[in-house]
């Protein structure tokens, strides 16, 4: 390999130069096929297999799904244990709302510079009702919120409980 300091001085170096340049470039070109080759020999087995394990997976986690929700209704406090995992819920509240009907009504320090609902930090100030509504804090009925109760079922690995 010639010094990287060094001058072309003649066309004999230019032409030295560019057969060098060509040569380096056809190398890259050749790990490149390589490359994607092995990539591709790589993705032929690893990506059905993972499929099917992904798809595995979710049925496994529907058939735990529905045993702790079957628990659930016998005992609102059941959870469950051992050293291959754990499941448990959690109680969640989704808040669907309208934000061309909150922006009409609610405080100005939850509306965006841009009229838009700062979604994250007003939700914070909402109380779900039993009839799926939204109260704010001065306990009046926000207009544009609906809100739906639901279990999420949380399952966790060994590693994930540590």
């Amino acid at each position: 390999m010639e010094e990287k300091t060094k001058r072309l001085e003649s066309e004999e170096d230019l032409y030295k130069a560019l057969y060098w340049r060509h040569q380096i470039e056809m190398e890259q070109q050749k790990d490149d096929k390589q490359r994607q080759k092995e990539i591709d020999e790589t993705n032929s087995w690893y990506e059905p297999a993972r499929d099917q394990r992904q798809n595995t997976l979710g049925y496994v986690n529907s058939l735990i799904d529905d045993f702790f929700m079957r628990q659930y209704e016998k005992n609102p406090h059941y959870r469950y244990r051992s050293r291959n995992g754990s499941v448990s819920k959690r109680e969640i509240t989704t808040f669907n709302h309208d934000d061309s009907k909150l922006l009409t009504h609610i405080p100005n320090k939850f509306i965006a510079t841009n009229p838009k609902v700062k979604w994250g930090e007003y939700k914070k100030t909402l109380t779900a009702t039993d009839d799926g509504r939204a109260v704010n804090e001065d306990g009046e009925i926000v207009d544009g919120v609906t809100t739906t109760k639901g279990i999420k079922v949380i399952i966790k690995s060994p590693e994930e409980e540590r």
